[in-house]
């Protein structure tokens, strides 16, 4: 989904599969589903997030049903927030 740019998106539960490098830049990304809800995202590449932007959890979701399986680097930017 969005060629690995995933910023401003909304992610229902389920898995995500990346053959390249995750992005989340210059829009934040938002996690919606229920307290249960399980979000899988897998990539070959980096993850990354941009300078100042946040990892949003609504709905109910929670931090600790959110995995990221990265094959490669992750950097988090100066002052991003992070969940899962």
């Amino acid at each position: 989904i969005g060629g690995g740019n995933i910023g401003g998106m909304t992610l229902t539960p389920g898995v995500y599969t990346f053959f390249k490098d995750i992005n989340i830049n210059s829009s934040d990304l938002t996690f919606n589903g229920g307290a249960d809800s399980v979000f899988i995202l897998q990539t070959t590449g980096k993850l990354m997030l941009a300078d100042g932007t946040k990892v949003i959890l609504s709905g109910g979701a929670q931090a600790k049903n959110i995995f990221w399986q990265v094959a490669d680097a992750v950097r988090v930017g100066s002052s991003a927030v992070m969940q899962g």
